[in-house]
């Protein structure tokens, strides 16, 4: 598993280009976090096997969910489609081989415990992410 400096950055404000950094991205595979700047509370651990740039910036977008996938998941108020503002969060992303994202996100999970990831289903099944 490749090891990774930890290093937050900045993404820019709502309307601003993103940082070279994270557009140079692409379609690598890898793992990511997003934390608040201000408090470094992590609030979302995720990966993808390739598309990091979009499965990143995805956090930073306004999108609807029109499929039922999380309906009665979690509690009231919980929503997993939840986007943050970019001004106010840092991110660190690790790259990977195609194939070892997982286990570098269920790391991260595991060390940073993030506030707004979902490990399970309440009936213990894992679940699917609607991306």
């Amino acid at each position: 598993m490749p090891r990774c400096p930890t290093v937050w950055r900045p993404i820019g404000g709502e309307g601003a280009p993103y940082p070279a950094w994270l557009t140079e991205l692409g379609s690598a595979s890898g793992a990511y976090a997003i934390r608040d700047a201000s408090s470094h509370k992590v609030l979302y651990v995720g990966s993808s096997g390739g598309k990091l740039y979009g499965t990143v910036t995805r956090h930073f977008q306004q999108w609807g969910r029109k499929k039922q996938f999380w309906r009665e998941m979690r509690g009231a108020g919980h929503d997993p489609g939840m986007t943050y503002q970019r001004g106010r969060c840092e991110v660190y992303v690790c790259r990977s081989p195609n194939g070892e994202h997982r286990e570098i996100e269920a790391d991260l999970i595991k060390s940073l415990r993030p506030r707004d990831n979902l490990v399970a289903r309440p009936d213990g099944s894992d679940e699917e992410a609607p991306f």
